[in-house]
């Protein structure tokens, strides 16, 4: 390895150790990472000058006394990421800061089924969350499909796959932009966005639109050697009302409940009619959640069994409505109070976070190890 490398390593693990710890100073950075301060201050001069760093002040000397430190912050203002899901009806979008700060979300109708105008719409909300007088670094988009090699394989939108996506937005944009899995973004946002300690093994079960897990093995986003891991709604389900076996997500995705509650009321349902049915006890109402527990209670059982995670999130608005169909899906997956398994407090914009680690990773040159962005609505600035 010749001193290039070692120095583009050093600069990142450095950058890498301020983005987790800040503030900081170089002294504490240089201990941290074994390097000496001369290192360490040449690759803060080099940071501060690209904007990424900043220094706020002297923190308190140590309990021998000495000259007080310099702290230095992670500058995230130093530009935004934009980051989007592409709904059956919606346009997910948010604009975060470099740490993962939230500074605004929106979700934009779509006008028309097919993917140009899903497109458009996405191209729109894009231009409406753009910033003035800072500068858009990147862009992500969420899709219910399959993402292979940053292009879309496979989505429940069947002509998106002829679109591509990356070109069309770069080429509008002029920044890069990352293409994900919906549930694989949610798993990136479960891992990068824990604060308490590192996420080694992870699943998110995504429930929206059919049924996907993104799954975090050994710290890392596994996709499998096709980027087809986690599509577990595919998986087939033999069960009454069918005289041939369905896919699982056929009976428990939130789509498919909401699809034969219309079919059977024949008018449109929404959340406020399911949880008014439910506390109603409307035979047929509670008939469609027990099957969709059900499917939910086989998908669960394989992914624990197979996987063993310590932390498994559903994102599920039917069963953040109703979240007394968890306790009934433990009992029929005969899940012990130990299963480390929640409920995602923020279905539509999970994705959306996952998405923010994802481009800005690609942004900051750190696509792998541990980055820790915070989850919160109050923009970073330089003082």
């Amino acid at each position: 390895m010749n001193r290039v490398s070692i120095r583009k390593i050093n600069e990142l693990n450095v950058l890498r150790e301020i983005f987790n710890q800040a503030p900081t100073s170089r002294a504490d950075v240089a201990k941290n990472l074994a390097l000496t301060k001369s290192t360490v201050y040449s690759i803060f001069t080099k940071l501060a000058n690209d904007d990424l760093i900043y220094d706020i002040g002297q923190g308190s000397s140590t309990s021998s006394g000495g000259r007080k430190p310099a702290l230095t912050n992670f500058n995230a203002s130093v530009g935004y990421t934009i980051n989007t899901k592409i709904n059956n009806d919606t346009i997910s979008c948010m604009s975060n800061w470099l740490d993962g700060s939230v500074i605004a979300y929106q979700e934009f109708p779509v006008t028309g089924k097919d993917a140009s105008q899903r497109l458009l719409s996405l191209y729109q909300a894009i231009k409406t969350a753009q910033i003035d007088d800072h500068d858009l670094l990147g862009i992500s988009v969420a899709v219910y499909g399959i993402v292979r090699d940053n292009r879309v394989i496979r989505a429940t939108l069947s002509d998106l796959p002829q679109f591509d996506l990356v070109q069309v937005l770069q080429s509008r944009f002029n920044v890069p932009v990352v293409l994900g899995n919906e549930a694989n973004m949610s798993a990136l946002h479960i891992r990068d966005f824990t604060t308490t300690k590192p996420v080694k093994s992870a699943v998110a079960l995504s429930l929206s639109d059919g049924i996907g897990a993104g799954m975090i093995i050994d710290g890392n986003l596994y996709t499998g050697a096709r980027s087809e891991a986690g599509e577990v709604g595919h998986a087939l389900y033999y069960g009454r009302y069918f005289d041939q076996p369905v896919n699982v997500e056929d009976i428990a995705a939130d789509s498919a409940v909401f699809a034969r509650l219309k079919t059977m009321k024949q008018a449109n349902v929404n959340i406020a009619d399911l949880r008014r049915w439910y506390d109603a006890g409307d035979a047929e109402v509670l008939q469609v959640l027990k099957d969709f527990c059900l499917g939910i209670s086989m998908v669960l059982q394989n992914l624990i069994l197979s996987f063993d995670p310590e932390k498994l999130v559903i994102g599920s608005k039917i069963m953040r409505a109703i979240p007394e169909l968890l306790i009934t899906i433990k009992q029929m997956a005969r899940l012990s109070d130990e299963v480390p398994l929640s409920l995602a407090k923020n279905v539509d914009q999970a994705a959306l976070l996952g998405g923010c680690a994802a481009i800005t990773r690609h942004i900051l040159g750190l696509p792998t190890g541990e980055l820790v962005f915070k989850n919160r609505n109050a923009p970073t600035s330089v003082e």
